[in-house]
């Protein structure tokens, strides 16, 4: 997403038909609670996000098909929807009853994710957060892509950019970890965006820690150490602590 986006998006009221291009920021009308109203992303990617200030900005929380989007929540949240591809939101019409229900599924869902994703941002290395976020994007986008062998395949809607403002990174610690897990072949890069989890179960054991992916950089600063003169060796207890795509 190029940079200032979220500042410059025009801010859209949507009608029965809602259809909108990537890069367009969604303002939702928002009366009372019981009457705000609720919304279900057909297709395409939903970033919710907050700006911290003139220059900064967070992802909340990635939306994508089968999702709801609630206009009271994202009142109260004081934040903002961002299409990150062609987006089609559809207007959820059932009787009054129902639509509680469901606003309040919804509404249990959000703290459970938001509560996961701060355990995330305060408590996994970069890498772990990384192998995080992509197999949570694959259980929301893999039955828009393709089974690929023994892989699951799914567009990749989010920029590196996006990434790292979701993830509490940098663009290149981020860069630095996808780098690796496709070195690792956890993960390929297919056609058009799309993005192939080559081995789920190995990337779920990175994502709690108990496979170690090393950093690039780290790997790269040994290298070109080693090979000038007059280095002295680094000691065996230091190359063996190097953190997993450490930030």
């Amino acid at each position: 997403m190029p940079a200032g986006l979220f500042d410059r998006s025009p801010a859209l009221t949507p009608s029965p038909v809602l259809c909108w291009a990537t890069g367009l920021t969604v303002r939702l009308p928002a009366p009372a609670a019981e009457a705000a109203p609720l919304y279900r992303v057909g297709k395409g990617c939903l970033a919710l996000m907050r700006r911290l200030d003139a220059e900064r900005r967070q992802i909340l929380d990635i939306l994508g098909p089968g999702r709801l989007l609630d206009a009271a929540v994202l009142a109260r949240l004081e934040g903002t929807a961002v299409t990150l591809a062609p987006t089609e939101l559809e207007p959820v019409d059932v009787p009054p009853e129902f639509c509680r229900r469901l606003r309040a599924e919804n509404q249990e869902l959000l703290p459970v994710r938001a509560l996961g994703h701060v355990t995330r941002l305060g408590r996994q290395s970069a890498g772990e957060r990384v192998a995080a976020a992509l197999l949570d994007l694959s259980s929301q986008f893999a039955q828009a892509g393709v089974v690929c062998g023994p892989g699951v395949g799914f567009p990749l809607h989010l920029g590196r950019g996006d990434l790292a403002d979701w993830l509490g990174l940098t663009l290149e610690t981020v860069s630095r970890c996808m780098s690796r897990l496709r070195e690792e072949g956890l993960i390929s890069f297919g056609r058009e965006g799309g993005l192939v989890l080559e081995d789920p179960a190995a990337l779920a054991r990175v994502a709690v820690g108990t496979r170690k992916v090393e950093a690039l950089y780290a790997t790269k600063g040994r290298l070109a150490d080693a090979r000038r003169p007059g280095r002295r060796a680094a000691r065996p207890e230091a190359s063996a602590n190097v953190a997993a795509c450490a930030p």
